[in-house]
């Protein structure tokens, strides 16, 4: 066997190998495992418990996680829009409740699939709008304006105490104003988020 022969054997071997996984791909996993990670990796706000239903994913290289999300039922509804051009009730949204990565460019990656297949995916309902909060003490939103969310609202978010909750201290990261970030499915936002 002359040495052409020998590396294209060898490319030939290393490429199917390459291929018999995915090289990147996003998969629904246990809502146990995505907690590990918002607590393993930092998330501000840690573990996500709602005592209805979430949904979890992770975006892997090969079999390394490199993201997280949680999708969940909104809390309360209605969501919209402050100006009231539009209002959602609870069984028309889902919520990326949490988002976290071990490198911090994924997060982009993991919002945009997110937003186009897991929201989407829903099995409670018809989704017509996906929305997730950014903690104003904590963040700029820039992750959601620069994917081409719509902010809703700036001074969303409550200290607890609702019908499931208690009432939060100051001391709490959940504590604290949040902006509401809003993605509406079949609109011009949808259709413009190419570019």
């Amino acid at each position: 066997m002359n040495i052409n022969e020998q590396v294209t054997r060898r490319l030939v071997s290393r490429q199917s190998r390459l291929f018999d996984c995915p090289i990147v791909g996003l998969y629904q996993v246990s809502v146990d495992e995505a907690n590990v990670a918002m607590h393993e990796w930092g998330h501000q706000l840690g573990e996500c418990h709602r005592p209805f239903h979430q949904e979890a994913f992770s975006l892997q290289l090969g079999e390394r996680p490199l993201a997280y999300a949680i999708s969940a039922s909104i809390v309360n509804g209605p969501v919209g829009p402050q100006d009231g051009s539009v209002s959602y009730g609870r069984t028309e949204v889902v919520e990326l409740a949490r988002l976290v990565a071990s490198e911090r460019w994924a997060n982009r990656v993991m919002l945009r699939l997110w937003r186009e297949t897991c929201a989407r995916l829903w099995p409670c309902w018809p989704v017509k709008a996906a929305v997730s909060y950014s903690h104003n003490g904590m963040h700029t939103g820039d992750l959601y304006r620069f994917d081409g969310w719509e902010r809703w609202r700036t001074d969303a978010g409550s200290t607890g105490g609702g019908t499931w909750g208690r009432k939060r201290s100051n001391t709490e990261a959940v504590y604290g104003k949040k902006t509401l970030w809003g993605w509406r499915y079949g609109t011009q936002q949808e259709e413009g988020s190419d570019e």
